[in-house]
């Protein structure tokens, strides 16, 4: 009879997504060579080569490891739904969450939720993986990921989503002293002229595009760059403009620089942020309490930004009252 661990199924299924023992200690935050005695010892329990060792290029999965893979991803969503189940006779809100989250929606979002989330629930883990859409959808798919923060455009039709923010319109990110940074609201055919830098992640890129191409604009894309950071670094620069739907806290590049945000008086899609899930899984306890707190305590960078300045105003105003309180006693004596 085959000895093997749970643990030893997770570093198995991280390797054959990742790509190899290296990709796969990095995305999980494990050793390679505990990922590498956890693959040794399920070959050999099994007696069953999973993988092909390329010097240059990683590991790839046997014909029989690709069909291991399917078994250990199915096996794992099992044993989270038997906990949680056995969890629920209870009323135990605990657990594990695999959360997905979209990559340029992670630094943004995840943090405060996961953080406000395990202070309410702390038998709560939540493993955080980022990543790329089309990563998110194979995941949930797969039944890697029990639920994922994500954008709705490209989810297919068998995973099941809700949103998590009011539908949100793409802005024109310009630099310090373009020509338009004065205007109230600029229209894409005001910016033809420009070199744009395109945040070339799917399906992001394609949705710039298609503003674009429904304004009847054919941009000069300049540049493509794989991150908000660099769109933002690039522009701040003066290398081009940009159009983007997140808008961080902060007007700053990493370097610097600053960018200027300004509305798009075209008639656009908006754009959803969403959590999502597979429709044929059932969401556990810890994810439903999970889903409902994001839909709770969510807020955009400009939101917390807002409400970070009303508090400081108002605690402006509460001490303007007090010194005038102090003062009228001073008065009366």
């Amino acid at each position: 009879m085959a000895s093997y661990s749970l643990r030893q199924l997770r570093y198995f299924v991280a390797t054959v997504e990742n790509g190899g023992v290296a990709q796969a200690a990095r995305h999980i935050n494990i050793s390679q060579p505990s990922i590498s005695v956890a693959i040794k010892d399920l070959e050999a329990s099994f007696g069953m080569k999973l993988f092909f060792r390329h010097r240059s290029s990683g590991m790839s999965p046997t014909a029989v490891g690709r069909r291991f893979y399917l078994h250990a991803v199915n096996l794992l969503r099992h044993s989270r739904e038997f906990e949680q189940k056995a969890f629920g006779e209870t009323n135990l809100i605990a657990g594990e969450i695999s959360l997905a989250c979209f990559e340029t929606l992670a630094p943004l979002y995840a943090p405060h939720l996961i953080a406000s989330f395990q202070k309410r629930f702390p038998e709560v883990a939540i493993r955080l993986h980022v990543g790329s859409q089309e990563r998110i959808i194979e995941g949930l798919r797969s039944g890697i990921y029990d639920i994922a923060i994500c954008y709705v455009q490209g989810l297919p039709n068998v995973i099941e989503h809700v949103a998590l923010l009011p539908d949100l319109f793409a802005h024109a990110v310009l630099p310090q002293g373009h020509r338009l940074a004065e205007h109230a609201a600029v229209s894409l055919s005001m910016l033809a002229n420009d070199p744009l830098v395109l945040l070339d992640i799917w399906p992001s890129n394609e949705y710039f595009l298609s503003l674009f191409e429904r304004a009847g604009v054919s941009p000069r894309v300049a540049y493509k760059a794989p991150s908000l950071d660099m769109v933002r670094g690039l522009v701040g620069h003066g290398l081009g403009i940009s159009v983007l739907v997140t808008e961080p806290a902060n007007s700053q590049t990493f370097d610097g620089k600053e960018v200027v945000t300004v509305p798009l008086t075209d008639r656009m899609t908006p754009s959803r942020t969403v959590m999502a899930w597979h429709g044929a899984a059932e969401l556990t306890g810890p994810t439903r309490e999970f889903l409902h707190h994001c839909q709770q305590n969510i807020r955009t960078p400009r939101q917390i930004t807002e409400r970070m300045h009303a508090n400081s105003q108002q605690d402006s105003d509460n001490s303007l009252t007090d010194q005038e309180a102090n003062f009228n006693d001073q008065e009366a004596t």
